[in-house]
């Protein structure tokens, strides 16, 4: 059996948009927390390698999946699979808070970038 790193809670990792906790990291699964600050917005972006599990924790934003928009509150859950575009923009007072599942190829470097309102580049993490 492999090792696997886990983390506990202490991988913070800052972006333009807010800022995502690690609460679970392997190759094939991640957990994590991420908080979008009002006014602020994830890249349209996809990736080939996993499927992505969102549940709303709180807050109001807007939810774009192959450029379609619908409103997402706390207690909505979506699915995005793998080369599916998707983004979320906060368009609440408070915090965006999701909780992602990743299941497949894991890496943060597997971001392929469409539109991104901070300019970094389509692979950037």
């Amino acid at each position: 059996m492999g090792r696997m790193q886990l983390f506990n809670g202490s991988t913070l990792v800052k972006k333009p948009w807010g800022q995502y906790l690690d609460i679970y990291r392997a190759a094939s699964v991640v957990f994590k927390k991420i908080d979008i600050s009002p006014g602020e917005e994830i890249s349209y972006q996809y990736h080939h390698g996993r499927d992505e599990f969102w549940y709303i924790s709180s807050g109001h934003g807007v939810l774009i999946i192959d450029d379609d928009h619908r409103d997402v509150f706390a207690g909505d859950a979506v699915l995005i699979r793998k080369a599916v575009k998707h983004q979320i923009k906060n368009i609440g007072k408070l915090t965006l808070t999701i909780f992602e599942m990743q299941c497949g190829n894991c890496g943060e470097d597997d971001i392929v970038r469409i539109e991104d309102k901070y300019d970094r580049e389509p692979n950037q993490p």
